[in-house]
This record gives structure tokens, C-alpha cells and sequence, in this order.
């Protein structure tokens, strides 16, 4: 019966073949059982669709969606929040997995909440995916919220964690994403932090849990997150306008709140410079520095600029550097910082 499933985990699948595998078996692994999966099998072009269908013969708690077309991530998991039976919505990529005690832990220590925020470990693996370079555990420490301000001002210390802006380490009430007629935007690259920030505004209950059993992997260097995207930084501000509304319309927009969303707006602004420092952007020198200047004189920049107060070294530095409004100082961080990407990924992970 519906009632008895306690978590409805929807993995989004396209050209898989050689991952989706073992993100399956180490969810059907899990120490909590009644769990159910949903793989949304999106048009592959490889055999991913036969690799889920011989999973799914060996275990009735797998369901698959096959779209014969390639739709999207969020066309997919749109797809997938209209099957789902679970108690919580809960997600996982194709190329990740998690721990055997992720999802029984979240759902044990979550005390039920309407949004339960855990932490992860972030793996960077060679791109044959055969070895770990470097794993980082993400984290912060537990607590309980239920006063609609402190949950608002609590997502600014989750994003400043590098929590908030993700899906797959969270678990959503599924009665409160229907009560909302929540859905995932086609919003390139911030599609989760959309759904999170509009969610945020809807909980009653908000649980983080200290703990890291969810391994994000990044081994490909043609992974979204490092690609060359033209509007990049318009999406930034799109994401800055988001978590900014939140707290206003909340009124916690004050504080130590305005500084972390200040800090945050900082940092990835530079990373917008650094991405118009790669190649496939063509963009010249002049075109560069033409491109950092109109960043440093944005209406969202000068505010930021305002509040912001770097608690951390990286915050630090970036500040620093952000706060000079020197766009040729601004330009030369920004190849740094790409030279460091691109030379070593490990050794760049290693100091992020």
C-alpha cells in the first residue's frame, strides 16, 4: 500500500550505461527497505534502458518511466513526482550513490520534517572512473527548526555550506510538493535551487542531519558544473534574486543572513569570470576584461559588495579581491583560478 512506503527515490537516467548500475544496487542496498525506485530512463542513446529493465526483473520495488525522446532532467523528475507513493521524494543521479545507511538515516534522524537536509561527500575520481583522487566531506552541524523565521534565515547557512543548492541530499514531503503543485523549472544548471527556494517558503518543519553518506562524484571534465556556459553569470544573478527574495519577503534579510548572501553572490560571480576564461567561450582579452568590468559595476555587485564580510579563508580572498572594483585585478584572479582548474582538478578540489 502506498502508506507503507517511506521514500519514493527517483533517479534520473540518460546515457548511463556504465554508472546507473551501481547507483541502483546501492539504493536496493539500503538498510531501510520500504523504499520504492522510479528511473526515468530519458531517450539514451546507449543501453541504458536495457541495463534498468534487467535490474528491475530482479527487484518489484524498481519502476521504470521510458521516454523514447530525450526531455531533460526536469521534464524527467517532473515525470517521476507524478508516480511517486512515498512518504518522502528523495533523489539520486545516475553517476552517484550512496552509503547502505543514507536513506534510513535521514528518515530516522529527520524527525519527520517536511524538508530533511543532510550533508555529502564530494569524490573526484580519473575520468575512468577506476580511482578517488580526493574525497571531501561536506557537512554542518544538526538542528531542528519550526519557527517560519529561523527556518527562512537557515537556508542562508545551508547555501553557505554548499547544501542548498542540490536535490539529491534531501528529502521532501511528498504531501507538501502536491499541496504546492511544485514543479522542476527548465532553468539551466539552477533548476534545484529554484525548486529548494520556492519549497523553503513553504515548510513548516526544517531538520539538517549530520551526516554524509551521499557521494556526488565528479569525474568527467564535460560535467555542466565545469562547462563553458555564454549566460553563466545572468543565471548567477537569477540564483542571487531568488535567495535574496526569500529573505526579504520573509523579512530576515538583516544581519549575518545579508552577509552570507552577499558572500555567496561574491564567489560565484568570480566563478563567472573564470568560465569566460575558457577557450570555448572565444572571447578575446578585451572582451574579458569588457565582460568583468560590467560584473563590478551591477546593481547586484555593488550591493554585494556592501554586506559582504568573508567568514572563511576562500570568502576572504575572494572578497578581497571582488571588493577592489578593479576589473584587471578581478580578470587576472579569475585565470588563476582557471589555470588551477584546468592544470589539476585534484589539486584545484584539494583548495576549494
Amino acid at each position: 500500500m502506498e502508506s507503507q512506503i517511506a521514500i519514493s527515490v527517483v533517479v534520473p537516467a540518460y546515457n548511463a550505461e556504465k554508472v546507473v548500475a551501481n547507483c541502483i544496487e546501492s539504493i536496493l542496498a539500503q538498510t531501510l527497505t520500504n523504499i520504492e525506485i522510479i528511473a526515468v530512463e530519458d531517450g539514451s542513446k546507449d543501453a541504458t534502458r536495457e541495463v534498468l529493465r534487467q535490474l528491475a526483473l530482479k527487484d518489484s520495488r524498481i519502476r521504470i518511466i521510458e521516454k523514447d525522446v530525450n526531455e531533460g532532467l526536469s521534464a524527467g523528475r517532473n515525470s517521476a513526482l507524478k508516480l511517486a507513493r512515498g512518504e518522502y521524494i528523495g533523489f539520486v543521479d545516475a553517476d552517484d550513490w550512496v552509503e547502505k545507511e543514507y536513506f534510513e538515516t535521514l528518515y530516522r534522524e529527520g524527525k519527520h520534517s517536511d524538508l530533511i537536509v543532510t550533508g555529502y561527500k564530494h569524490d573526484t575520481m580519473d575520468e575512468e572512473r577506476e580511482r578517488t583522487n580526493i574525497t571531501r566531506s561536506v557537512r554542518m552541524g544538526a538542528g531542528c527548526w519550526n519557527k517560519k523565521e529561523d527556518i527562512i534565515a537557515q537556508a542562508a547557512y545551508v547555501d553557505t555550506a554548499k547544501m542548498f543548492a542540490y536535490t539529491w541530499n534531501k528529502l521532501y514531503k511528498r504531501k507538501l510538493i502536491l499541496e504546492n503543485e511544485l514543479m522542476f523549472s527548465n532553468q539551466v544548471l539552477i533548476e534545484d535551487f529554484i525548486f529548494n527556494a520556492l519549497l523553503w517558503n513553504r515548510i513548516s518543519t526544517l531538520s539538517v542531519v549530520d551526516y554524509a553518506g551521499y557521494h556526488y562524484v565528479k569525474a568527467s571534465k564535460d560535467a555542466l558544473t565545469q562547462k563553458f556556459l555564454p549566460d553563466f553569470l545572468q543565471i548567477m544573478e537569477l540564483r542571487f534574486k531568488y535567495i535574496r527574495e526569500l529573505a526579504i519577503k520573509n523579512r530576515v534579510y538583516r544581519g549575518n543572513v545579508k552577509t552570507q548572501i552577499a558572500n555567496i553572490y561574491i564567489k560565484h560571480a568570480i566563478a563567472g569570470v573564470v568560465r569566460n576564461c575558457s577557450p570555448q567561450g572565444n572571447y578575446s582579452f578585451k572582451e574579458q576584461y569588457k565582460k568583468a568590468k560590467t560584473l563590478i559595476n551591477s546593481k547586484y555587485s555593488k550591493e554585494a559588495i556592501k554586506n559582504a564580510k568573508g567568514l572563511s579563508k576562500q570568502e576572504k580572498v575572494c572578497n578581497l579581491v571582488f571588493k577592489s572594483r578593479q576589473p584587471i585585478l578581478v580578470l587576472l584572479f579569475g585565470k588563476t583560478i582557471y589555470l588551477l582548474q584546468t592544470k589539476s582538478k585534484t589539486a584545484f578540489d584539494r583548495i576549494k
